[in-house]
């Protein structure tokens, strides 16, 4: 009866160890979609820009267009589109927008099927906020959504806003707006 026993007690053990491997397996999408979301938030917050320096006077804001397909300085281009793109690429999502223009980032969101308008989708961290309609056109200005809270307000991460990276916390969507543009709504990573 002993061997019985050892065998239906191994049995039930690689049973149960099984069942979380299994289980992650079913789980596995939605917590890469969070890892990804965790990880464009961590590389928008890395980059606030310290009181009192300057990216553009040092130029430490021209690694924002290392992906972009034309290259740029932040000297001499508005850059918070560049900012926004880069988080995305350093968080390893493959299929980002190569535009540099705000607003071409909402444009290119709609034609991928990933732009949602302001009060008819809730934002998640790691979504891009678009000032100004997704036309491809400019003035616009564009974040990355770091925080949702249970009010409804949000905190971004935005390049090129007051020549820095700037952390801005209890922005109310339907009431805040960037370069006299409102915000239009939100692009989400492909995939997350």
């Amino acid at each position: 009866m002993k061997p019985y026993r050892r065998t239906s007690t191994a049995a039930a053990l690689a049973a149960l160890t099984l069942l979380p491997v299994l289980g992650a397996a079913t789980a596995a999408p939605a917590a890469s979609a969070a890892t990804v979301r965790d990880r464009v938030v961590s590389a928008a917050r890395g980059e606030v820009t310290p009181d009192g320096a300057s990216p553009e006077k040092t130029g430490s804001c021209d690694k924002y267009f290392a992906y972009h397909r034309n290259g740029g300085s932040c000297a001499k281009t508005p850059w918070c589109a560049a900012f926004a793109e880069w988080t995305w690429h350093w968080a390893g999502i493959e299929e980002t927008p190569d535009v540099l223009a705000a607003r071409g980032i909402g444009k290119w969101g709609r034609e991928k099927g990933l732009f949602h308008a302001r009060g008819a989708y809730t934002p998640k961290p790691g979504d891009l906020v678009i000032y100004g309609e997704p036309d491809g056109g400019t003035p616009g200005h564009v974040g990355v959504v770091a925080a949702v809270h249970p009010d409804g307000t949000l905190d971004t991460v935005d390049g090129n806003l007051g020549d820095a990276v700037a952390l801005r916390t209890g922005l109310d969507p339907s009431k805040v707006s960037t370069n006299h543009q409102p915000v239009s709504g939100y692009v989400s990573p492909p995939g997350a």
